[in-house]
């Protein structure tokens, strides 16, 4: 009965965390920072997947067998294709598109999708970060996004960067 009590508890946190990672809900809109994001820079464009090399997604981001692409705008390009120590500057927008397999993934069908934007220069620190979760969603703080992405303090919370593609 104990073990039950403290199961539902950690569903309801995790829920909590996802839902809170939703930062805003949006309109019918694209926010006219990232509409045209399909003619960015595609970071993941000569990579199958990212999969989950390091063991920490879970279910986020489509998990471990998920696939997805990673766009970054002009601002940030030259420090997400560089190499460490990467600040990227503010106005820095990376969008994540999720999918839930591989044949989604080639036809570029239904993505989920993650938008990381670096709203004033400076790192180590999460406050300088907003996320949204969907294409026309508004971009805000989020704890449980900033949660996750302080396992990347090093590379500015974020994940997916060209060193971090060439080693995995």
């Amino acid at each position: 009965m104990k073990n039950n009590h403290l199961k539902h508890v950690g569903i309801g946190i995790l829920l909590a965390g996802v839902a809170g990672c939703a930062v805003v809900g949006g309109g019918g809109e694209a926010d006219p920072r990232w509409a045209d994001y399909k003619n960015w820079h595609k970071l993941t464009a000569d990579k199958v997947g990212t999969g989950d090399p390091v063991g920490i997604l879970g279910n986020v981001h489509k998990g471990k067998d998920g696939y997805r692409d990673v766009y970054v705008n002009d601002i940030g390009k030259a420090t997400i294709t560089g190499s460490a120590p990467y600040v990227f500057p503010a106005g820095s927008i990376v969008i994540k598109e999720q999918f839930a397999n591989k044949a989604d993934w080639e036809a570029g069908k239904n993505p989920g999708m993650t938008i990381s934007i670096k709203k004033q220069d400076g790192s180590g620190s999460s406050d300088n970060w907003e996320w949204a979760n969907k294409y026309t969603g508004k971009a805000g703080p989020s704890a449980f996004c900033a949660g996750c992405h302080t396992a990347a303090i090093g590379s500015d919370f974020v994940f997916t960067t060209a060193d971090f593609l060439a080693e995995h």
